[in-house]
């Protein structure tokens, strides 16, 4: 049904308003040059102290490239992701527009999740408050944060064979956005239901997969009290993924001995599936090479170019999975992606393929 402009100015949304926005990456002073309007009215229609007229919502929708219906309350109360309650590695590397559209795009697959979780029964999640730490707390906490987990979700010291469907059958939603590439990942712990964001110019397995544990522990660990790029959080979060992925008991086996041997590092790494920059901080925090040792062996991993590249197999990052297979079983069941996205007042079906890089598909069946 076409959505009248008069009754879209009605049921106006100012979060909506800002997170389309965020979604192009502009700013407020840039939507009002495009849409003719002054930048105090953008001011005001982001914070609920004005309504646009129906022309000028429709000349906004227009500008953003976003339905008239996508500026609208959404019929379920969706908490947004922002900047302020994600979990992103740095402030340095990463611009605030960067940030605010990385979130913007979250806030999307959050509201395509809300709409999702009301029709298709998903892994629930399970918070584990008993494992939560406080910045003052120290990185081996997160260490034995990780040994709780393994043991809970019946990992024993076996290697985490993909990290990402790991995460998935817990009940987090794990997907790979088009992030700027200074945004390698963050997380969002703060609604019903959590999100992992991987980005999708990410192409190394190994790194991709600890960012997904990084990013695991500050959901497990951080939720409470989230806060962008603390330094103590982040060291925990490390701490965390370095023990998830090997546990302390296996890397010390199968750690070199005497005469130090590249080939059997990298034969770890195959095994377990973590990069051999990862296995030399490992190794320096469980007391296996001295500090000096591992300044040593880092420069010679630049000096051979393994910062961008280390030997041993390329394999493709792993790939989300759940969202697909959601929306393939109630494809299967007669409910388009374009019904759904109607419903919650979302972009179209097409855009939200594309901005939220899904590929649908139908649930897995194993004949008898």
């Amino acid at each position: 049904m076409k959505l009248e402009a008069r009754s879209a100015a009605a049921l106006f949304s100012p979060s909506k308003l800002t997170q389309a926005r965020q979604m192009l990456a502009i700013t407020r002073a840039e939507l009002a040059r495009r849409a003719n309007v002054s930048a105090a009215a953008i001011s005001q229609y982001e914070s609920g102290a004005m309504r646009p007229r129906a022309a000028t919502l429709a000349e906004l929708a227009l500008v953003l490239n976003v339905p008239l219906a996508f500026l609208i309350e959404s019929r379920q109360s969706t908490p947004l992701p922002s900047v302020d309650t994600s979990f992103f590695r740095s402030l340095r590397r990463t611009t605030q527009r960067d940030r605010e559209r990385a979130a913007a795009y979250a806030g999307l697959l959050a509201q395509l999740v809300a709409e999702i979780d009301q029709r298709v029964t998903l892994p629930p999640f399970e918070p584990v408050p008993d494992l939560a730490l406080d910045p003052d707390d120290e990185p081996e906490r997160a260490e034995t944060a990780a040994r709780a987990i393994r043991r809970r979700w019946q990992l024993d010291n076996e290697p985490i064979q993909h990290v990402v469907r790991l995460i998935e059958r817990r009940g987090v939603v794990v997907a790979r956005l088009p992030l700027n590439r200074d945004v390698d990942a963050f997380s969002w712990a703060s609604g019903p239901r959590p999100l992992v964001l991987l980005g999708e110019e990410k192409r190394n397995y190994e790194r991709s997969r600890f960012d997904a544990a990084h990013e695991l522990a500050h959901i497990l660990l951080h939720a409470a009290d989230p806060e962008p790029a603390h330094p103590r959080m982040e060291r925990q979060a490390h701490s965390f993924a370095g023990s998830l992925l090997i546990p302390a008991e296996a890397i010390t086996d199968q750690w070199p001995r005497g005469r130090w041997d590249w080939n059997q590092l990298v034969r770890i790494k195959q095994v377990w599936g973590i990069s051999v920059a990862a296995l030399l901080i490992r190794g320096r925090d469980l007391n296996l090479i001295t500090a000096a040792a591992y300044e040593s062996k880092m420069k010679y991993v630049s000096r051979m170019g393994w910062r961008r590249r280390e030997p041993g197999a390329q394999l493709a990052p792993e790939q989300p999975d759940l969202i697909n297979q959601a929306i393939g079983l109630l494809v299967q069941h007669g409910t388009t992606l374009e019904q759904i996205a109607e419903h919650g007042n979302l972009l179209s079906a097409a855009a939200l393929l594309k901005l939220l890089c899904l590929t649908p598909r139908p649930p897995l069946r194993i004949d008898p």
